[in-house]
């Protein structure tokens, strides 16, 4: 077995009409690093991301982040001023610990969900 660096992983920016957009995937290498590097790169926040957060985690034993991390997590986001829309390896616990620091700014995607940006 080799440990995954995750170097492939890929994300896309859609830079349109004056918004800019962040697609993530599973954002295994952290959405608050995925989100710097956005603004690092086109000059500010995107105004939207959508893509997982990867905070469910079973393979450190535990079902998902703990609510520290969580907070620190929700904080940065939040200074974002982005809105997030999010699914399931974000996992439910996590979202709903989320949903109380950021309030309308996230929303969870399941199957089936329509977003218009």
């Amino acid at each position: 077995m080799v440990e995954d660096d995750f170097a492939h992983e890929q994300n896309l920016i859609i830079d349109e009409d004056g918004k800019i957009l962040l697609v993530t995937g599973c954002a295994h290498n952290g959405i608050v690093n995925i989100v710097q590097q956005c603004c690092e790169f086109k000059g500010r926040m995107p105004d939207y991301v959508i893509g997982g957060f990867h905070l469910s985690s079973r393979s450190k034993g535990r079902r998902y982040e703990d609510t520290s991390a969580l907070d620190k997590i929700g904080g940065y986001l939040l200074d974002t001023k982005s809105k997030y829309y999010t699914g399931h390896c974000t996992g439910i616990e996590p979202y709903n610990h989320l949903k109380t620091i950021l309030g309308d700014n996230i929303e969870y995607l399941s199957a089936g969900s329509k977003v218009e940006i």
